[in-house]
């Protein structure tokens, strides 16, 4: 994790902390929120690789050049002790200074709760997720201008306790992205990985 996100994570968790406490509530219970992440920290980063008619690889470039905005719409169910597991709907815009990716998902995440490390109405949390969906180019010199789009997420941050039944977060969060054959010799966008802040706010049932 980068320095830039271990102090924006510290900075909101004393934020939090001065904020009036609420009863917390561990029981068990179906939810629904919403997250978006628009906040780009560290190194993005977009590889391409080009192919001649032959098929054969010539030539690979590393942009740095990356930046994204994401929302997303999750439906999970919250164990007693705080753990979550959770279905969500994404969409999603990636710009690059060689082109923009459009992109709609449909993920699967699980949010560890550090309830031995809670502190008021304050939880540090891991979540890891994977996604999978279409996306479409645009600006990319490649002749089909849709492909299969899959990725895998890691997370870590903070839960704020509102009240029992409405929670915010704030955390790291960071994604690679691969995509599927785009059945062309001028060349592929390999992957994308990037390093963004996340934020949530989900309602307990």
């Amino acid at each position: 994790m980068s320095k830039k996100a271990l102090k924006s994570i510290a900075i909101l968790g004393f934020i939090f902390n001065t904020l009036p406490l609420t009863a917390s509530d561990n029981s068990n219970g179906f939810y629904m929120g919403i997250d978006t992440a628009f906040i780009n920290i560290g190194d993005n980063t977009l590889d391409i690789t080009t192919y001649d008619s032959n098929g054969n690889q010539k030539s690979k470039k590393h942009y740095k050049d990356v930046t994204s905005i994401s929302y997303g719409l999750k439906f999970g169910y919250q164990h007693f002790n705080k753990n979550r597991i959770e279905l969500s709907l994404n969409d999603s815009k990636i710009s690059t200074d060689v082109g923009n990716i459009k992109g709609a998902t449909v993920g699967i995440n699980y949010e560890w709760g550090f309830t031995s490390l809670e502190t008021g109405n304050i939880l540090p949390y891991l979540s890891v997720g994977l996604n999978g969906g279409r996306a479409e180019l645009s600006k990319f010199e490649f002749k089909n201008k849709k492909a299969d789009m899959i990725s895998s997420t890691f997370g870590a941050g903070i839960r704020y306790n509102v009240n029992e039944n409405v929670d915010a977060k704030i955390g790291y969060l960071h994604s690679s992205t691969g995509f599927g054959d785009f059945e062309n010799e001028k060349g592929d966008v390999q992957g994308i990985n990037q390093n963004k802040l996340e934020f949530g706010l989900t309602y307990k049932f």
